[in-house]
């Protein structure tokens, strides 16, 4: 069982360890070796083989029997995969969200699209992407359908990285979320449902370009 100070240490890592992928200084299937990672992030094993499990979880790591893991490679039928499943479940989510939204969740959204507006680092658009979706999604109070959401839209990332997609399409992504936020500020249901799927329409079509 992991202790208390290996978890902190653990999440700490993770943390670290995404923003190098996201950013693109880790690449797709290069391994990662306890050893050197060790040593480059002045942590030891433990907490670094539980932060190596955790993000073989979100998907942006690939485990390798007993040789190790290396960042994750994913080709175009898992990121088919991966949107086809975010084309079910956040329209379910938003359209659970919905009649319990309230203006500060709203206001939490605008938030995270105002600072994405000044962002450009990947990782960090990243964690702002998914800050504006949770804040949309969160009123509906569906705790296991968020975690599997959350999980697809880290492994989206990813993908987005690996296409280069994650900042070449920044300005269109904005227009997209503020068009999604304004109508979830009018009430229109069916509207946001739209707006929604034709924004992950959007981005698996731009991740898709971008991996031909």
């Amino acid at each position: 069982m992991i202790s208390d100070t290996n978890k902190t240490q653990a999440e700490t890592i993770v943390a670290k360890i995404r923003t190098l992928i996201l950013n693109g200084i880790l690449r797709p299937g290069q391994p990662l070796r306890q050893e050197a990672l060790s040593e480059q992030l002045s942590v030891s094993r433990t907490p670094l083989r539980h932060a190596l499990q955790a993000l073989s979880e979100e998907g942006l790591v690939e485990t390798i029997g007993y040789k190790g893991a290396r960042v994750a490679e994913l080709d175009r039928g898992m990121v088919d995969d991966l949107f086809e499943m975010r084309l079910v479940l956040e329209p379910l989510a938003l359209r659970s969200s919905l009649p319990k939204i309230t203006k500060l969740d709203l206001a939490r959204a605008e938030m995270a699209l105002d600072a994405a507006d000044a962002e450009e680092e990947p990782s960090r658009l990243s964690a702002l992407n998914w800050d504006f979706h949770h804040a949309l999604y969160g009123p509906s109070n569906r705790q296991t359908l968020l975690r599997t959401i959350e999980q697809l839209n880290k492994a989206s990332a990813l993908a987005e990285v690996i296409a280069s997609s994650i900042v070449a399409r920044p300005k269109k992504s904005a227009a997209e979320h503020r068009k999604l936020l304004q109508v979830c500020r009018d009430g229109d249901a069916t509207g946001a449902i739209a707006a929604l799927r034709e924004h992950l329409q959007l981005a698996h079509d731009d991740i898709r370009t971008g991996k031909e």
